[in-house]
């Protein structure tokens, strides 16, 4: 289980590197990378795509917007 510093560290990173790297890294992290789900302590999921060991922050969904 991930601490709230390395899950805050992974989203801050994540976004960084899906906005402004080179958008053909965030083509090949969105088609090809490990796909990783993270809950966090505030009822957040994070969907996460690792390519190359970096984190690509693709969408954050609370919890509640998955029931309905």
């Amino acid at each position: 289980m991930r601490t709230d510093d390395q899950i805050s560290a992974i989203v801050l990173v994540g976004d960084m590197n899906w906005r402004r790297g080179p958008k053909w890294r965030a083509a090949l992290a969105w088609a090809f990378g490990r796909r990783e789900l993270i809950t966090t302590a505030l009822g957040d999921v994070l969907d996460v795509r690792w390519f190359q060991d970096e984190p690509f922050l693709l969408n954050i969904t609370e919890i509640e917007d998955l029931r309905t």
